[in-house]
């Protein structure tokens, strides 16, 4: 995927393992983004000891971070030759952290270091001690905030400054805090604001039991405080285009522990709170971009406002899985890029690989984007719905490492959404096209999608009485108590037949090499004629 020219980009990444071989940052810079985000998960902290065998299945337990470790493994990463390379650019690297680079695998406002954690992370993104962002760690309110960039100014002066955006409510640059100076603002129509949400530091812990399988109307990720900064921050802002970043995926419900799949829709108000803060009047081209789950999804909600009758597409692009992915053998040690992979390496990849593809298939996964045909000349009908630039085809998931891109077309307003693998000559591993004017609801709601008002009817009555202004759904129908319980069915069987395997393989072969001997010793000898 080879592209010389100098385009309006934002690129983002998360799942990097500091101490494995990256080969994605050569591509990122060769891209020349405006800026890179984090979405999480830029060191991992903590540390995966052995499974505890008390239970069936047997549970994972990791040792969490302290913070000298923390701060040493961030510098590990700063010192990496080819993200260093990145930073000597003329770019803007912002971000959020997840659990692994918050410090404890599925972390949450219980970590006893969420202050230390909150420092930590906003001296390795290089934060001014006297930006809004590092001010509210510093108060220990966690890790978010909010940048505008401006693609009419040049190339390397596009951010544009805190004072002069106006959108962060906690600035005190105004006189009376959080009010905007109009005269202040001289940024153009060619603007994208990057919203950046912690859902660590002030997140509820999951339930234990039982009561984990049950939707938490009470837990939330964000807290309060953060709750109405956002709220407030987003409503602000005049972008074209509105990018909203966090570490878990806001679309997707694969499983309903969240102690195993962590996701937004185990905290239906909390998430239902978020689509009505992004889909207010007023918010253009609105677009989700998460990480964790280590692959690379384009998904989508079609949503409806029961009291204005206004219908819009809300996209979330994930983007995860840097040094390792469900799809690959993790990358090579960087104290020793030529180590091969063991056999052991390639059989968790190669049954890692299979289970997933299965569970695409098999399971009501109904957010999943899906690309329309193509043209008989091998051109894209229809990459709004994905597919574009020769990426794949069907469901829009990739197994593969990657990293993900927005590009802007101002003349044409439109925005290109990508998720880009290690081969730079290869076409990227997703993507999907589609218009601002789509994504801010003034085009009607994007193709492909199979919701009747009925579905939208039946989704309202579902919701918490008074909590709603919009409803939002899988783009290709809501998926039903007994199609989500058969998914999940089948990820637990194929979970139990894949994890035991490689302990009954040595087994499986000495059985097979003590029958073959036998076999051998009970043919009859022949004798030879002379």
């Amino acid at each position: 995927m080879n592209d010389d020219r100098i385009s309006d980009r934002i690129a983002f990444g998360s799942c990097n393992e500091q101490d494995l071989q990256n080969n994605l940052w050569p591509i990122i810079e060769s891209r020349q983004p405006t800026a890179f985000v984090w979405g999480g998960d830029a060191i991992y902290a903590d540390t995966l000891l052995a499974p505890d065998w008390s239970s069936f299945p047997p549970k994972a337990q990791h040792r969490c971070a302290t913070p000298s470790l923390l701060r040493k493994l961030y510098q590990t990463q700063r010192n990496v030759p080819a993200y260093r390379s990145l930073l000597r650019q003329n770019l803007t690297v912002f971000g959020t952290f997840d659990d692994h680079d918050y410090g404890c695998n599925n972390a949450d406002r219980t970590y006893p270091y969420r202050y230390e954690s909150g420092m930590a992370y906003v001296d390795f993104l290089g934060l001014v001690s006297s930006s809004p962002m590092y001010q509210r760690a510093q108060a220990g309110h966690g890790v978010y905030g909010v940048k505008l960039f401006d693609f009419a100014r040049p190339k390397g002066e596009r951010e544009v400054s805190d004072v002069e955006a106006g959108l962060d409510p906690d600035l005190n640059s105004f006189g009376q805090k959080g009010m905007r100076i109009p005269a202040m603002h001289s940024y153009s129509n060619r603007t994208v604001a990057v919203f950046v949400l912690d859902v660590r530091t002030n997140k509820t812990p999951w339930k234990k039991g039982s009561a984990a399988y049950q939707p938490d109307l009470e837990g939330d990720f964000l807290g309060e405080r953060q709750w109405q900064w956002f709220e407030a921050a987003i409503a602000r802002s005049t972008a074209s285009v509105n990018v909203v970043v966090n570490g878990l995926q806001v679309h997707a419900n694969r499983y309903p522990d969240g102690n195993i799949a962590e996701a937004w829709g185990k905290y239906p108000k909390a998430q239902q709170r978020l689509f009505d803060a992004i889909l207010q009047d007023g918010v253009e081209s609105p677009v989700l971009v998460s990480g964790d789950v280590h692959m690379t999804q384009l998904m989508r909600k079609d949503c409806y406002n029961p009291e204005t009758g206004n219908q819009r597409s809300l996209i979330e692009m994930t983007t995860s899985g840097m040094t390792h992915s469900w799809g690959t053998v993790s990358s090579q040690p960087l104290v020793d890029p030529t180590r091969k992979p063991s056999w052991r390496d390639w059989f968790e990849s190669y049954a890692a690989t299979r289970m997933v593809h299965i569970l695409h298939t098999v399971c009501p996964w109904t957010d999943l984007m899906v690309s329309e045909s193509q043209t008989s000349s091998g051109e894209d009908s229809s990459p709004e719905s994905g597919g574009g630039e020769g990426s794949k085809q069907g469901l829009q998931y990739s197994l593969a490492k990657n990293f993900g891109e927005l590009e802007f077309d101002w003349d044409a307003r439109m925005v290109s959404i990508r998720s880009i693998g290690e081969d730079p000559a290869s076409p990227p591993l997703l993507m999907a096209r589609t218009s601002m004017d789509r994504l801010s609801g003034r085009d009607g709601l994007m193709p492909g999608g199979t919701l009747t008002d009925s579905d939208f009817a039946v989704a309202h009555e579902a919701i918490v009485p008074g909590t709603a202004e919009w409803v939002c759904v899988n783009h290709r129908g809501a998926e039903n108590y007994v199609t989500h319980m058969f998914g999940h069915v089948v990820s637990a069987m194929i979970l139990l037949a894949v994890v035991p395997f490689p302990l009954l393989l040595p087994a499986l072969l000495a059985c097979y090499l003590v029958r073959c001997r036998r076999k051998a010793k009970t043919v009859p000898s022949t004798k030879l004629l002379m």
